[in-house]
């Protein structure tokens, strides 16, 4: 996943770091979605009934978890999937969430394969690449919400706000990573938003109700898979860990067009 490379103007810099990479950070093949669509008709109405009962279980679960939640910190895997040319591009490093009084901020410290950081705060993005000692912001403005629905979609978020903007299909029980999980599948019903994202598949730890893995389907069929690991829920974060380590003499630039 890139953010903010190659030579494309800013404006399509912006839209894909808010749209793709970042709200994406950017597909369960749709062909076996639709097949288990099929299934689910010959199913006995008792497991129709169990399946709504486990999924109830679980958005109460994240309504408990949300009430409790106020940071998160851990290591992350982002990989973004090209599917017609087979392509796959995996980006390494930690998360830092934090949300008090109303306000989020976060950062994304990547290390592999380059050194590069991510900063969420208020309506403000800004981009860090200690390589090319430049620093991009961008004001999100009134995407601001869109941004942080998907980049944080599940932490600390409630089940009830999920069913507000995603028709929620319970696909079972599973493991990873050593750790029991439940998966859901999420249909944005805003067309406004299908129009960029086609569905996303989500991992919940049974324990704490916490992402444990996330996938974003793009229309075209590429997707983009984040991995989240060891991950550390209401930890006092440095207010450090939510500043750029700057170094040195670094060029900033804010282009136009980017709210």
């Amino acid at each position: 996943m890139q953010f903010g490379c190659g030579n494309k103007p800013p404006f399509r810099k912006l839209r894909r770091l808010c749209f793709r990479s970042l709200l994406l950070l950017t597909l369960s093949v749709a062909v076996g979605a639709t097949a288990e669509a099929f299934q689910a008709q010959d199913r006995p109405v008792s497991n129709a009934a169990a399946s709504v009962q486990t999924l109830e279980a679980v958005l109460r679960g994240m309504d408990q978890a949300a009430a409790r939640f106020t940071s998160v910190v851990g290591n992350l895997e982002y990989t973004k999937v090209t599917v017609i040319v087979n392509d796959y591009s995996t980006e390494r490093g930690k998360i830092y969430f934090e949300k008090a009084k109303g306000k989020t901020r976060v950062m994304l410290a990547f290390q592999e394969p380059a050194e590069k950081y991510v900063l969420f705060q208020g309506s403000k993005v800004s981009l860090y690449r200690p390589k090319i000692a430049e620093v991009e912001e961008y004001d999100v403005g009134r995407r601001q919400s869109l941004v942080e629905q998907f980049l944080l979609l599940g932490f600390g978020t409630a089940g009830s706000e999920l069913e507000k903007s995603y028709r929620v299909t319970w696909r079972g029980e599973e493991s990873l990573d050593g750790q029991r999980v439940a998966h859901l599948e999420l249909i944005p019903k805003a067309a406004t938003v299908t129009a960029q994202l086609k569905q996303i598949e989500l991992w919940l730890s049974t324990e704490d109700w916490q992402p444990v893995q996330q996938k974003f389907w793009e229309p075209s069929g590429d997707y983009l898979l984040a991995r989240y690991r060891d991950l550390k829920q209401n930890a006092k974060i440095s207010g450090k860990s939510f500043q750029l380590p700057i170094r040195g003499k670094v060029k900033t630039v804010r282009p136009q067009g980017g709210s």
